[in-house]
């Protein structure tokens, strides 16, 4: 299907959790338009869809004027075909002319993967020669999980974790980057001092009832980086 491309972008959505989240036409097409500037290279695209909302979604392509493929797997086939994990974020897969997977991970929801795929097609290196050479920093945290329990569905939840800065330099994050949009990060602008604390403040909003287990990546100078925290619960 992809022959005349020189990479495709191919990704599977499934109906769990909040949908609207995961398909956002719009953002489609303007990351896609990205990667096809990235370079005088020729990108496809492939969305694989399981979800009983075709004719929802196909208003929706029409609306946003959606023109790259779009398949509805009705019945899962795609999933069961290939044992796809069950984290969300590896079910999105850069693909190299011969069909080979050259790089992994959604580059809708997180920007540092977009990155990843236009130094790819653009023959970039993939690490920066001067990376050895920035300034780190080491920390703790007491989890890197937490539950929130059983909730109304309709009411946001809040909760915090705490990145301890236990190196030598200041701890400066660059970005976090969640698994789905009903899960929001606040989190410092500014360096935080050896021995101080970065309160990292999540807000989960249900975009319907079930149970959810979500991601945050925190990309920052430490040593780990990136570090991944997980918030779950039930919302009623």
């Amino acid at each position: 299907m992809f022959i005349e491309w020189d990479y495709a972008v191919v990704s599977y959505l499934d109906s769990a959790g909040c949908f609207d989240c995961k398909l956002n036409f719009r953002k489609w097409k303007e990351v896609m338009m990205e990667l096809r500037e990235s370079g005088n290279k020729k990108i496809g695209c492939l969305l694989i869809l399981q979800s009983p909302y075709t004719d929802r979604i196909a208003s929706f392509m029409k609306w946003d004027r959606y023109e790259d493929p779009v398949y509805f797997d009705e019945e899962n086939s795609f999933c069961k075909l290939n044992k796809l994990p069950s984290e969300n974020m590896f079910h999105t897969y850069l693909l190299s002319k011969d069909h080979r997977i050259v790089a992994i991970g959604n580059p809708v929801l997180n920007p540092k993967v977009k990155e990843l795929y236009q130094k790819i097609i653009q023959g970039k290196p993939l690490q920066d020669k001067d990376d050895k050479k920035k300034v780190q920093t080491t920390v703790s945290l007491d989890t890197t999980a937490l539950s929130l329990g059983k909730f109304p569905w309709q009411e946001g939840q809040q909760t915090t974790f705490r990145l301890k800065n236990t190196g030598e330099k200041p701890l400066v994050i660059q970005d976090v980057v969640t698994s789905c949009g009903c899960l929001t990060v606040d989190y410092p602008q500014e360096p935080v001092q050896p021995g101080k604390e970065a309160v990292l403040r999540m807000t989960y909003k249900a975009d319907n009832p079930g149970y959810f287990n979500k991601a945050a990546t925190v990309y920052c100078n430490a040593e780990n980086s990136p570090i991944k925290l997980r918030v779950s619960g039930n919302a009623e």
